[in-house]
């Protein structure tokens, strides 16, 4: 006799804020570059079947001296999704983001103009971005890599400075000195937008170019580099939905 099959049930699929040290935990374990950003954050926590498997973190990336961005849009009306840390899933991250980005304007509802960067570095082209409909804008200006010379480490030219100072937001922070570093090299990253008002839908427009193609990477631009263990308390932090 034959048995019954059963069909496959996709797990819920559930997005909330998250703590800063569930975001540390994803970014950690899931993301390429193994670190959470500095900086004020909004951090989404992505949960399926009540699986805790990664983030979506939007940042002020775009802040630095000049009032404006993109032909003179106010920086502070800007939001950059800084993260994508996510373990192995299945639900689409395009319909992840849109949610987030939901989440995002509720609590920052001044937020107009969604960014994103994909990094050619990492064989990154943003299919994620081109699935959620964001406008391709070119490539970002070449950014410096270098290696701390005692550790090792890996830093983006944001993570250096010539005097061992940062400032962010009157804060100011130690960092590696550009002279205890080498220059390891350039990368460029695909920049993306996502227009939330008729005004930036029409900025967008002008900036728009075709899309890129697919990176050389034979997956897409987030599960594979990503991938972990998850589960439904990988550690206590992990049960916080706010914070």
């Amino acid at each position: 006799m034959r048995g019954i099959v059963r069909p496959t049930m996709t797990p819920e699929l559930r997005l909330d804020f998250c703590s800063h040290e569930a975001a540390r935990f994803a970014c950690r374990r899931w993301h390429y570059s193994r670190k959470i950003p500095v900086g004020k954050l909004v951090k989404v926590g992505v949960w399926e079947g009540g699986k805790f498997i990664g983030v979506i973190l939007f940042g002020d990336g775009l802040l630095g001296p000049k009032p404006t961005v993109y032909g003179g849009v106010d920086k502070f009306k800007v939001a950059e999704i800084v993260r994508i840390a996510l373990r192995e899933h299945v639900h689409a991250v395009s319909r992840m983001i849109s949610i987030a980005i939901k989440l995002l304007r509720k609590r920052c509802p001044g937020i107009d103009l969604i960014v994103a960067f994909a990094d050619q570095g990492e064989n990154h082209h943003g299919g994620v971005y081109q699935a959620s409909n964001f406008v391709y804008t070119g490539e970002s200006e070449p950014g410096r890599m270098f290696r701390h010379k005692a550790t090792g480490r890996v830093l983006h030219n944001r993570a250096v400075s010539a005097n061992g100072y940062r400032s962010h937001f009157g804060h100011v922070r130690k960092v590696p000195r550009t002279d205890e570093c080498e220059i390891i090299g350039r990368t460029k990253k695909h920049r993306y937008l996502l227009p939330l008002t008729s005004e930036m839908k029409t900025l967008a427009a002008k900036l728009s170019k075709p899309y890129p193609k697919r990176a050389a990477s034979v997956d897409s631009d987030t599960p594979a580099d990503q991938a972990g263990e998850g589960g439904a308390r990988p550690t206590a932090a992990l049960q916080h939905t706010t914070g």
